[in-house]
């Protein structure tokens, strides 16, 4: 419920893409509150419209959120009550709202989580790949060879990896994905969810690559990529290690911690490695 006694942070999840995956309690919060902080208003406005909702947006994004932070927090500790909102999907999923949500409760305030649609959850339950556990990574890093890193360490984790990507950048990212982890991994591509071209490719990632290299791509899109098998063979190790493997001519311990510092592999994984590799 909106609590009327003081004024408070709500962390209100928007649709990803269909309107009508907002909840009562959502739009109850939204048209209440003083104002709404919007990652980009021209994105939040047309949703309030179309629920005739007129409370007031006001922008609040990683440029501005030094200056907006101190004026939200007097406004709260006046009594007044914000919602919070990103683009699409659950706030503070890769955008700046993890310094207000911060600040809020550094000032003894109240923080209302409203939940709702989430793109990560949406892709994952679609996917075919989700046991229990999963990693998040957020938007791979722009650079080929900081990508190359982050995968070479997410690719011995056994949990389902998810990432955020671009059109523009998704099917470079999925050809280093194969470079690193093999082409034999399995991904799901999701793009457009809940929308009326909503799309999901399933395969093996060289497979996918393939598929979604020919396919208009449009919004941003969520990977989710299987996780290492429990009992690791030679398929699951990323292909630059099983390389170095070959070509390293040194004793099985020091092999082990030559891959711990190269690849950033966790020290267990590296012994096991270097145990199965010849001598």
């Amino acid at each position: 419920m909106y609590d009327h006694s003081s004024g408070a942070l709500y962390l209100v999840s928007t649709p990803i893409g269909n309107l009508k995956d907002i909840t009562l309690r959502a739009l109850d919060v939204l048209s209440k509150v003083q104002f709404v902080a919007s990652e980009d208003t021209r994105v939040t406005r047309p949703l309030l419209d179309h629920y005739k909702i007129e409370t007031p947006c006001v922008s609040y994004h990683e440029h501005n959120r030094d200056e907006k932070i101190p004026l939200f927090l007097h406004r709260m500790e006046k009594g007044e009550s914000i919602a919070l909102v990103s683009d699409a999907g659950t706030p503070l999923i890769s955008d700046p709202g993890s310094a207000l949500v911060s600040e809020t409760i550094a000032r003894g305030l109240p923080v209302h989580p409203v939940p709702g649609p989430s793109s990560i959850l949406a892709a994952l339950s679609a996917s075919g790949l989700l046991e229990d556990r999963f990693f998040f990574g957020g938007f791979l890093p722009r650079g080929k060879g900081d990508q190359e890193k982050l995968l070479k360490e997410a690719g011995f984790r056994k949990e389902v990896l998810v990432f955020f990507e671009t059109p523009r950048r998704v099917v470079r990212t999925l050809e280093i994905m194969e470079e690193v982890l093999g082409p034999e991994r399995h991904v799901s591509v999701a793009r457009e969810m809940t929308k009326l071209h909503e799309s999901f490719y399933r395969g093996r990632l060289s497979e996918v690559r393939a598929l979604v290299a020919e396919a208009p791509l449009l919004g941003e899109m969520v990977l989710v990529v299987e996780g290492a098998a429990e009992d690791s063979g030679s398929k699951d190790v990323p292909a630059p290690v099983l390389e170095a493997l070959k070509q390293l001519d040194l004793p099985r311990a020091e092999k082990a911690r030559f891959l711990t510092r190269a690849f950033s592999i966790p020290r267990e994984t590296a012994y096991r490695l270097a145990e199965k590799s010849p001598p």
